[in-house]
């Protein structure tokens, strides 16, 4: 068991689940996805062409800008691969047609699940995105993992959310 995280769609975060004054126990895969997925991962020094389309900008370069703040998580300086992933830029993203971003969004997913594999903590990993219905500009997407000797898939559901997003 590991702690259990619980993923808050409006504010865009996640938190410790306390029950009874204690921390509560969830599953370990769960706890895995959840961080990996929602910890801000180091931005790349240049972004591809795939990224650039739907809106995601590199570094901040711009006079006066801090461009060393591609965010991550500080011990990555140490480990050979970073933990979490790049959805924190897609907050800038624009939905430029129906799909462009929502695949973009599933190769972030798979790039911060790949390590699950990797290690031989999962068999298959699929991601998939969709736009939620409505007139907020959020996205829906789906995490389905399969451990290794199992045949069941263990399904996650996220949604995120973009203010400003047009």
């Amino acid at each position: 068991m590991d702690i259990a995280i619980r993923w808050i769609p409006n504010e865009c975060c996640g938190d410790f689940v306390i029950e009874g004054g204690d921390i509560a126990l969830d599953s370990p895969l769960k706890s895995a996805v959840m961080v990996s997925l929602f910890t801000d991962r180091v931005a790349p020094e240049t972004v591809t062409a795939d990224a650039a389309a739907v809106g995601i900008r590199g570094a901040p370069d711009a006079a006066g800008s801090n461009k060393e703040d591609r965010r991550g998580w500080w011990a990555d300086a140490y480990a050979e691969m970073p933990i979490g992933s790049r959805l924190w830029q897609m907050a800038r993203t624009i939905k430029a047609d129906q799909t462009s971003a929502l695949r973009e969004v599933e190769a972030i997913c798979y790039e911060a699940l790949e390590w699950l594999v990797t290690d031989g903590v999962a068999q298959s990993i699929n991601v998939t995105a969709e736009w939620a219905s409505g007139s907020a500009p959020a996205l829906l997407f789906t995490v389905k993992i399969t451990e290794p000797g199992k045949t069941a898939t263990q399904e996650f559901l996220f949604s995120w959310a973009w203010e400003g997003m047009s």
